[in-house]
């Protein structure tokens, strides 16, 4: 496929993109990543000591203190490269979105919009919200939007008159990477990396992740208390930061849990993988992400709540209930921590859902697909 210069503009890049990005690459030679830094109130950072062969840094200007309003500095960028196709991340505070849309007749690139497709939290309603008639009119402007999961892409063709633009890239992280990692642990033996980590209780709970209110870990602790209170063979470890850190501790302290541990944020991919992989099970109460894919490529399954149709994010969708893990019922702290023992309870079952998460991730999750979800959108605007 000939797709000439190709710019993706994003807000900042996290560490977990940076192995599709490359890959992207690899597969679009004449592509370059702009990005800019995060606004001062996110906890979110950019990828350490990125490729400036891949990467080019771009200032952003921030117009509110949430950060969701912003502009960058990517005129000369396009002028610069003179790209054919523009990949921007989308939501309605982008600033950006509106200059290319100015553009794009003058400087003739086709413009791919990527999106989760709404706000997870209240939905998408183009009827009564402003901000959502602003994203379909953007949706049905652009030359193609790309959607993080089906369940954004059939949000929005509700209310779209036409609907052939849009294509889903399954969100996921690096699984080529993760799987590999996964190879050279089975080869080691989960014996011995739990040894290396220094777990010494035979079952072992995880959760990692940034440390927010939306994630609840303070329900996974209260939940891991009534198993501590009554077995001492369990431990959990909750590794990340975040502005809830501190009250997650005193929480432990308020509930007398004895076996659990907090460590600090882990960027490095094999370090968190031996985490995971030497866990049982990987728990996050509230709004899952990407957490779901980075669990399953261990094969370790996942444990969250069922909420309302508008609170998780894309990862939710990876996640079956009682095949890979279990959604438990909102609020409920014993049902969760059942699930949490049941899992443990037999090691047929544990294996069961080992398998099952690890065959999800390989089949649903691919790294693969969501490349071949942007090269589809990529080869529909090189058609039109």
């Amino acid at each position: 496929m000939k797709a000439g210069k190709i710019l993706i503009l994003q807000r900042i890049v996290p560490h977990y993109r940076e192995g599709f990005f490359r890959k992207f690459r690899e597969r679009f030679p004449g592509a370059k990543i702009i990005y800019g830094q995060p606004s001062s109130s996110e906890s979110l950072g950019n990828l350490k000591n990125p490729d400036k062969k891949i990467f080019e840094p771009c200032g952003n200007l921030y117009l509110n203190t949430s950060g969701s309003v912003f502009i960058s500095g990517i005129l000369p960028k396009l002028f610069k490269y003179k790209p054919e196709t523009v990949i921007s991340v989308f939501n309605v505070g982008n600033l950006n979105i509106y200059l290319l849309f100015l553009l794009r007749p003058v400087l003739n690139f086709k413009i791919i919009l990527w999106s989760f497709g709404y706000d997870p939290v209240r939905g998408f309603d183009p009827v009564n919200s402003f901000t959502d008639k602003i994203r379909l009119k953007l949706s049905q402007k652009a030359d193609a939007v790309i959607f993080y999961w089906d369940k954004g892409k059939e949000a929005i063709s509700e209310f779209s008159k036409k609907t052939g633009h849009y294509f889903t890239a399954p969100n996921t992280l690096d699984t080529d990477r993760l799987f590999e990692l996964k190879k050279s642990f089975d080869q080691t033996g989960r014996d011995k990396i739990k040894s290396e980590l220094g777990i010494k209780e035979k079952y072992h709970f995880i959760y990692t992740g940034r440390l927010l209110k939306d994630k609840e870990a303070d329900l996974l602790i209260k939940a891991f208390s009534i198993i501590d209170k009554k077995r001492n063979d369990c431990r959990l470890t909750i590794i990340g930061g975040g502005p809830e850190k501190e009250n997650l501790k005193k929480l432990s302290t308020e509930y007398g849990v004895k076996k659990i541990v907090f460590l600090n944020e882990i960027l490095n991919d094999e370090i968190t993988g031996k985490w995971i992989y030497a866990s049982d099970v990987f728990v996050m109460p509230g709004r899952l992400g990407l957490s779901v894919v980075h669990s399953f490529s261990f094969g370790t399954p996942v444990i969250s709540q069922l909420k309302k149709e508008h609170f998780h994010g894309e990862g939710v969708g990876y996640l079956k209930d009682g095949v890979n893990g279990f959604l438990v019922s909102d609020g409920d702290l014993n049902e969760l921590a059942a699930k949490m023992e049941y899992i443990i309870s037999d090691e047929k079952i544990s294996a069961k859902f080992k398998k099952s998460s690890f065959q999800t991730a390989v089949n649903d999750c691919s790294i693969q697909k969501m490349l071949k979800g942007f090269e589809d959108a990529i080869e529909y605007t090189n058609r039109v």
